[in-house]
């Protein structure tokens, strides 16, 4: 019984998280915005406060994967800089409360910086890149504010998603006492 709560857990993770990697690849380029939203990072920043360590680092590793398919950077750069970030994120779950908005829309900004920097330090300066100033007003800051914006508009699926994953606990465990 524990195995089919494992499997309906990462089931819906794995959609929720296909769903978002299809919105930021496919959908959000199209848009008009000068800045395209991570939203990936926003989901994996919010399965880890919300679900915990092991969640956020695996939810990371699959996206990361995703990504790393789709770029044409050293694969594996992105599953670790993603596994890193869900797991970070996990550190927070002991003050996370489902009812205040204000952790996860922090949360996601610093990720989004934290990420910047460390895309930054991989790709850019190690091939000699220097401008950090104008990748950090040009590029870092106006993503993240624009994936600030839409961790708001996520903030309520995904929560919703972790009642989901909650009431299903609940009810696993109400049937094995």
């Amino acid at each position: 019984m524990k195995t089919v709560y494992y499997f309906l857990r990462g089931g819906l993770i794995l959609m929720a998280l296909v769903i978002v990697f299809i919105l930021q690849t496919a959908l959000m380029p199209r848009l008009s915005l000068s800045v395209t939203p991570n939203l990936c990072l926003c989901f994996v920043s919010m399965m880890g406060f919300m679900r915990g360590r092991k969640t956020g680092a695996l939810t990371g590793l699959l996206a990361g994967i995703f990504l790393d398919l789709l770029s044409a950077q050293l694969f594996g750069t992105y599953t670790l800089i993603y596994m890193l970030l869900g797991y970070l994120n996990g550190f927070f779950r002991k003050i996370y409360f489902g009812d205040s908005i204000r952790l996860p829309v922090i949360l996601t900004g610093a990720t989004d910086l934290l990420y910047g920097l460390i895309i930054y330090f991989v790709f850019f300066l190690t091939s000699g890149h220097t401008q950090i100033y104008y990748y950090f007003y040009g590029v870092m800051m106006p993503e993240m504010v624009v994936t600030v914006i839409f961790a708001l508009i996520m903030y309520f699926p995904v929560f919703r998603l972790n009642e989901l994953i909650e009431r299903i606990r609940n009810r696993r465990e109400r049937r094995s006492a």
